[in-house]
């Protein structure tokens, strides 16, 4: 039977649309991807900038809530918290966020984007300012990870003049917010301090009782040295520290105790805990050498270390997945997960609990160059740049065993041997050159990118050496032609490239050919864009994680050819009403179909037996949101429906229920803002206002929920 291949471009060919509305929002040397309005509808590519208006209007500490704004981008849920996102775009793996290039004012955030990708660290999203998110060939700018596009966090910049705010919020599972801001210029001289801490009990029941919420704390500070005088010349250091410590666990629910209490948590995970510290240092220096002419250079050092306390399974017996996935063929291990029956002497009924420790740590230095010019009719802006990256990761993962018994965890008392103990460690130059080019109402996007990586990893128990070296280069062009005042066409294609961990030279780097064409449409009171894509993956790489069967962390494998292809709709339209009264109305949504090019058994447990023409695994089809709100000058209530199909978690074709599937979900959020003065404003958020239970995801291990309906009281008073 012939596979089944994405078909979209008769419809794709046909589409029109327009871009989110975006704003000035920092200083150049902040902003790499998108920064204004008026660049982001002249993009040729797809672009979308969430601006500290929207960021502030929501006031999510989600960042999974946060982009479900964005189209073309895939959202897993795990906690209910958002404290680890899984975020894919356009087809590439939302698992941790490997997939994608995350960046903090144009550096690369991710503790080891190289050596290790599973993005266990994001920044905290009340401390952003905007965030910025770009598809399509422009992408190829911001590597390493260029097949789904890359995602930019920027930061508050020092402000001109002085600023005092305090932000305060409790509500549901003993939620809270504290939030402070400062920031003050002295001529030259310019200092902005803000520190966060935001924790909950959690919404989830213990057997047993005991704790299952988390507190975190942020704190950065930014000094900046600004020269006076006609040439711009600007320094700026960065500094940061959080810390994190959650009762969290990978272990879920069967499906019938789902049903029955979905915030239900059982015994085994009682000893769960998650504890990191980030620290972070970043020099940022720009000059205007000439009119036209402006360097800017980054150094960066990051650090990261993590422990993850969890229940992994049992010492010999069968995999956790195994049991929830059939309880009564496993009654004996279910029993003593749920704390119900206890465990004897033998290890098949002894409980691993592991301590996952990681230590991360890059450290880098990048160089752009940026030369705007007049060609006759054509202006023109060549960028160069040039980036030297280092990271690495330790592992160190020990295991304990432990006795059910009356229903608390007992540790046996045995040492035993680690189960991974290794260290990975990366060297990568980036090199990058693009030109646009903009002739009348048409812009021309030329780029490519280069890259050069070594990479080691050193297995300390198997007492191996493994070394490797991959070099790639990623063309890409794209076309904007504004075609009439109000109507604008794009189109383009490049190379995407994800590489292979360090220790993984038996696979290929996922390879890639993408394509995007649409439209956008922008009057007065309503923008819109339609754009459709293509994705012709050469390889698609799975990366192994600790909580998989049968494989290495960290062990890589080829899904061989994959085509995914897609539409995505955005439109926002504001109208006035009278006496200042405005509605206002914003859709995302993203229609989406995958298909794997060949038949294959794989290692890879989210893979396994696949056959042509099988749909990937947590890819969508049909997902949005649509947001509603009516606005004065002194309050503004919105209410936000979102919506996702049930998706497979396994390959598949046919009906999407007939194998290993999340549910479907419509949720809706409402927020009432009111501003008592130009200082102070109270807010009001409820989320998931139905209440509406969903299975978000059924790994690491089993049936995990969204968060249940909270509450949340807010106010903010700016001195």
């Amino acid at each position: 039977m012939k596979p089944r291949t994405p078909s979209l471009f008769a419809l794709l060919v046909a589409s029109t649309g327009c871009l989110a509305s975006a704003q000035e929002i920092a200083a150049i040397e902040e902003v790499v991807v998108i920064g204004s309005r008026t660049e982001a509808n002249k993009i040729a590519g797809s672009g979308t900038l969430i601006d500290s208006e929207e960021l502030e209007r929501f006031d999510q500490i989600d960042l999974n809530q946060v982009l479900a704004a964005v189209p073309g981008l895939y959202i897993r849920e795990e906690d209910g918290y958002g404290l680890r996102p899984n975020i894919g775009i356009r087809g590439a793996a939302a698992e941790r966020s490997q997939k994608i290039t995350l960046m903090e004012d144009g550096v690369l955030i991710a503790p080891a984007p190289y050596s290790a990708p599973a993005a266990y660290y994001v920044p905290n999203v009340s401390r952003i300012d905007a965030i910025e998110v770009l598809k399509g060939p422009a992408a190829i700018r911001y590597g390493p990870h260029t097949v789904g596009g890359a995602v930019n966090f920027v930061t508050r910049s020092v402000p001109i003049e002085r600023t005092a705010e305090v932000d305060l919020s409790a509500g549901s599972d003993a939620f809270y917010k504290v939030q402070g801001v400062l920031g003050k210029n002295w001529g030259d001289f310019g200092v902005l301090v803000d520190g966060l801490r935001y924790a909950s009990d959690g919404f989830k029941e213990l057997d047993g009782g005991g704790d299952t919420g988390f507190i975190r704390n942020d704190v950065g500070a930014k000094l900046r040295w600004q020269a006076s005088g006609d040439r711009y010349q600007s320094l700026t250091v960065k500094l940061g520290f959080g810390d994190e410590d959650a009762d969290e666990t990978y272990l879920g629910l069967t499906d019938s105790d789902f049903d029955n209490d979905p915030k239900r948590r059982y015994a085994a995970s009682q000893l769960a805990r998650f504890q990191s510290e980030h620290k972070k240092i970043h020099v940022n220096y720009g000059l205007g050498v000439t009119k036209n002419i402006h360097v800017n250079a980054k150094l960066y050092w990051n650090d990261f270390e993590r422990s993850w306390n969890k229940v992994d399974g049992f010492i010999d017996g069968p995999t956790l997945q195994s049991v929830l996935a059939s309880p009564s063929s496993f009654a004996l291990e279910y029993g003593l997960i749920t704390g119900n029956l206890n465990s004897d002497d033998s290890d098949s009924q002894r409980i691993e609990v592991t301590n996952n420790n990681r230590n991360f740590e890059s450290r880098g230095a990048q160089l752009t160059a940026t030369w705007q010019g007049q060609l006759g009719d054509i202006s023109h802006e060549t960028v160069a740049g040039i980036r030297f990256h280092n990271d690495e990761v330790i592992r160190d993962h020990m295991p304990r065993a432990y006795r059910m018994s009356g229903g608390q965890l007992v540790w046996d008392g045995l040492a035993r041997p680690p189960k991974v103990r290794n260290k990975a460690k990366t060297d990568a130059w980036a090199f990058y050159l693009s030109e646009s080019l903009t002739w009348n109402r048409l812009t021309l996007n030329l780029g490519v990118r280069h890259e050069n990586i070594k990479s080691d990893l050193e297995d300390f128990n198997a007492d191996v050496t493994r070394s490797g070296s991959q070099s790639f280069t990623s063309p890409g062009v794209g076309i904007f032609w504004q075609l009439t005042d109000s109507i604008g066409l794009l189109a383009g294609v490049y190379r995407g490239y994800s590489p292979a961990g360090p220790g993984n030279d038996e696979v290929d780097p996922e390879k890639s050919i993408n394509y995007e064409y649409g439209a956008r449409l922008s009057t007065d009171n309503m923008r819109m864009e339609v754009v459709g894509f293509f994705s012709d993956y050469k390889n698609l790489l799975g990366r192994c994680r600790v909580s998989d069967a049968a494989c290495v962390a960290g062990q890589e494998f080829n899904g061989g050819g994959v085509e995914v292809a897609g539409l995505e709709v955005t439109g926002t339209a504001r109208i006035p009403i009278s006496m200042g009264l405005a509605l206002t109305a914003d859709l995302t949504y993203t229609y989406t179909e995958s298909a794997f090019q060949s038949s294959f058994l794989s290692q890879f447990s989210q893979w396994r037996l696949v056959k042509r023409g099988d749909e990937l695994p947590y890819l969508p089809r049909h997902v949005g949101q649509l947001r509603v709100g009516l606005s004065s000058p002194r309050w503004d209530v919105t209410a936000v429906i979102k919506f996702q199909e049930k998706m497979r978690e396994e390959p598949g074709r046919g009906p999407t229920s007939n194998g290993l599937h999340t549910d479907g979900y419509i949720t809706m959020d409402l927020v009432g803002t009111w501003n008592l003065s130009e200082a102070t404003s109270l807010q009001l958020i409820t989320q998931n206002i139905t209440d509406e239970a969903a299975i978000v995801s059924h790994r690491p291990f089993g049936a995990r929920p969204n968060r249940p309906r909270s509450l949340i009281g807010r106010i903010k008073h700016r001195f």
